[in-house]
């Protein structure tokens, strides 16, 4: 009896890898952008987390200035839970005694990382307080600037807006700023901002 099965020839066999090349091609920087954005969404979220927990912090100690803390601080007062145990990945070092909560873009520890909880009036409000020269501060700087169409900032010309603008708000780590302008300071660009209660905060590059 004749058998007439035949097997997929050579070339038959190139197009499926090649196709199969195309598909994931495609795919999987696609796959990548959206676990990006996923994580850059999570990562939000926790810091909304944190600062509330930061201003329930603020609020039972009663500062009366603007106080520095960090992430740590809330752990180990338990107004923040952990997301790891000390020694867990990414969780070693200095003040991880009572476990680590951590950055979903990068897996690193968020623990030294600044809150800074201002007076605004008679309220507490906790700012987000990034690093200096951190990529969100400077897209800031460079945001306004741009609003701006500031060309060249000095000492002696900074960039204002108009006293009686109306469009300088800008919502920011939490709070809604009304932006100053852009001023020159020993060589750095900062961005001048203040709440309605008059609260005035420094954003450098």
């Amino acid at each position: 009896m004749k058998n007439d099965k035949k097997g997929f020839t050579l070339t038959e066999i190139l197009v499926v890898i090649v196709i199969i090349g195309i598909v994931l091609a495609i795919s999987i920087p696609s796959i990548v952008a959206i676990r990006k954005r996923i994580n850059e969404r999570l990562l939000q979220s926790k810091i909304d987390t944190i600062l509330v927990a930061a201003e329930l912090y603020g609020r039972d100690k009663g500062f009366a200035t603007d106080t520095l803390i960090y992430v740590y601080t809330l752990i180990n007062a338990d107004y923040l839970n952990n997301d790891i145990e000390q020694n867990a990945t990414n969780c070693t070092g200095l003040h991880t005694e009572n476990g680590c909560v951590i950055d979903p873009t990068n897996d690193t520890s968020l623990n030294e990382h600044k809150i800074l909880i201002k007076r605004t009036g008679n309220s507490i409000v906790a700012v987000w307080d990034g690093t200096e020269g951190s990529s969100s501060e400077k897209e800031l700087v460079d945001d306004v600037k741009e609003r701006l169409e500031c060309d060249v900032i000095t000492e002696s010309n900074p960039c204002l807006y108009p006293k009686d603008s109306v469009n300088n708000y800008l919502y920011y780590s939490g709070v809604m700023w009304r932006i100053l302008g852009v001023y020159k300071i020993d060589g750095t660009e900062v961005v001048k901002m203040v709440t309605d209660d008059n609260v005035v905060w420094e954003v450098t590059t």
